[in-house]
């Protein structure tokens, strides 16, 4: 159905009736009062006349020698709009308080020696509407608390103020968000994880001492780590120029541990090396002990600029003798040295005065990039070391059981060549007593039978010899024998001789120690004795008595046969 014509025209009336009430009100909601960017000031210190200055203004070109706050007046105009408003100074050394038409609307610290270290800290406070004039015309004051230009020791943290904005605070937020990230919590997470970062590294080569290089570049990592807190630390040791020279004097030995690692790096040492930076070092401390106060930035930056030249020509020296042992650490360290080097010449650029202060040190923000590569092969070196340790300990098992096994068989090598041994030697005694004692009594026997002896002399004599061939026999076998056992037997056999020849016999033995057991070679050796002292009793003594006693003392046995006959002859 088609729209009637009228009705067309009411409907394009209300939409452009619409589109001029949206256009009518887009100018109110972009409207948005500007940011003031305040570059000019009158500056007015105790004992000066006031003067015009241009801001960022450093102290080095008015306030040369100044220490102490001075005041910095500037004017700006109310901003249009009703939004929150904001005062942002991006930089102010050493710290400041701002007024607005004399009213405090912010303060960086004490304003009293010593002065807290705001020097990378930005400074955004808000701006009541109500402090402000309607007409415009109003007055910005701020006092700065500062130091005699030289007492710092780099231009970065000397005293001076930058440019001031004012405007709508949400609009001044992100860039104090911005640079305080920048300058401060980059700087906190960088310092704490280098500190982090250097004892890790520090028990590496705890696990592996003979990596020095390991130590240094451990000792470099937790001392950059340490200089970076100054970026973020507010206290001061005792005063300004107390802090500024302990940092000047640490520099050097974090430098020194740089140039060790690299020499170390790439497996050079040179003693006279270490003991120059050492010497260095302390010639270093006294030096800037002795300099004047106001003195200490001109020698920093003599000092900084030698210590550059020398981590320079320690560069050469490594980036010519890695070409030659350490082509692989050459292009991974030489590229990582050039970013070093361009920086350390941004950075004296800065200290001399041709390039301006930036907003973001860099210098200190990119060195983590430097730790981070030659981290990267500390950790593939580290790897590397210990999978060669692995495998050598691998190698050296296997050799050491090859080692083991060749022992082991020449160990039964020696036992089977003396158990041969002892064999052979047995049989030559078994043969020996058979030679000496059963050849001789069987002899007799023999005499005895040709001679027509008496039978029961013969029978003992053959019993004798019986008794001999079983003791050989027993030897021969090597059997053990319980000590209750052959007490049993000793005793069987002497009162049977001694009662056969007419003889009283008289036994006395103690008890044995708990499972006292004799070997073979003992056990017929006393078996031996004691029938040789016996046999001697009944032929030659001549008595009517023979006592037999038998002591065990500690690890010995003791044996005494004694008769009642008429002994040995005197001489």
């Amino acid at each position: 159905m088609p729209i009637p014509p009228d009705l067309l025209l009411l409907r394009l009336a209300r939409w452009l009736l619409a589109l001029c009430l949206l256009l009518a009100a887009l100018p109110q909601a972009w409207a948005q009062a500007p940011v003031q960017m305040l570059q000019q000031a009158q500056l007015a210190v105790p004992g000066r006349a006031h003067q015009a200055v241009n801001l960022p203004h450093e102290w080095e070109e008015d306030l040369a020698g100044f220490s102490g706050v001075a005041d910095y007046r500037l004017r700006f105009d109310t901003p249009g709009g009703s939004e929150l408003l904001g005062v942002y100074v991006p930089r102010a050394c050493s710290t400041l308080e701002v007024y607005v038409n004399g009213e405090l609307v912010g303060s960086g610290g004490r304003m009293e020696p010593p002065y807290p270290r705001n020097c990378y800290y930005p400074n955004l406070f808000a701006l009541p509407r109500a402090l402000l004039k309607a007409q415009g015309g109003n007055e910005l004051r701020v006092r700065i608390a500062g130091h005699a230009f030289g007492e710092a020791a780099t231009r970065q943290r000397s005293s001076g103020m930058s440019a001031v904005q004012v405007g709508p605070l949400a609009q001044l937020q992100p860039q104090y968000d911005s640079r305080y990230f920048w300058n401060i919590t980059v700087a906190q997470v960088i310092s704490i994880s280098l500190l982090g970062f250097g004892l890790a590294l520090f028990g590496l080569w705890l696990a592996r001492r003979r990596d020095r290089y390991m130590l240094y570049f451990a000792l470099f990592a937790m001392g950059w780590g340490a200089l970076t807190a100054r970026l973020f630390t507010r206290l001061s040791f005792g005063s300004y120029w107390a802090t500024e020279a302990f940092l000047t004097v640490a520099f050097f030995p974090v430098v020194s541990f740089a140039m060790l690692f690299l020499v170390r790096l790439i497996g050079r040492r040179w003693a006279w090396m270490d003991r120059a930076l050492v010497a260095q070092s302390v010639a270093i401390a006294l030096v800037v002990l002795a300099v004047p106060r106001d003195e200490l930035l001109g020698t920093a930056t003599a000092l900084y600029l030698m210590g550059t030249v020398e981590f320079l020509g320690c560069v050469v020296a490594f980036l010519v003798l890695s070409w030659r042992t350490h082509r692989m650490d050459f292009w991974l360290v030489g590229l990582v040295l050039a970013h070093s080097i361009v920086l350390l010449g941004l950075e004296m650029a800065q200290q001399y005065g041709l390039l301006p202060l930036p907003n973001v040190t860099l210098g200190h923000f990119t060195m983590p990039l430097v730790f981070a590569v030659i981290s990267v092969r500390l950790i593939q070196l580290f790897v590397r070391a210990l999978t060669q340790a692995e495998t050598l300990n691998q190698e050296l098992e296997q050799r050491v059981i090859g080692k083991s096994r060749e022992i082991e068989r020449n160990w039964q090598q020696i036992a089977q060549l003396r158990t041969a041994q002892a064999a052979q030697e047995e049989r030559r005694r078994i043969a020996s007593d058979l030679h000496d004692d059963l050849g001789a009594q069987l002899l007799t026997i023999v005499q005895a039978s040709q001679r027509g002896g008496q039978p029961e002399r013969v029978a003992a004599m053959a019993r004798q010899a019986l008794e001999e061939m079983r003791l050989s026999v027993r030897g021969m076998t090597g059997h053990v024998t319980a000590a209750e056992e052959a007490l049993a037997d000793w005793r069987a056999e002497t009162v049977t001789r001694l009662s056969d020849a007419g003889m009283q016999p008289q036994w006395q033995a103690d008890d044995p120690p708990p499972g006292l057991i004799l070997p073979a070679r003992t056990h017929v050796q006393l078996t031996r004795i004691l029938r040789e002292a016996v046999s001697n009793a009944i032929r030659h003594s001549g008595g009517t008595q023979c006592a037999v006693r038998i002591r065990f003392e500690g690890d010995a046995l003791a044996l005494e046969v004694q008769d009642d006959g008429r002994g040995l002859p005197k001489r």
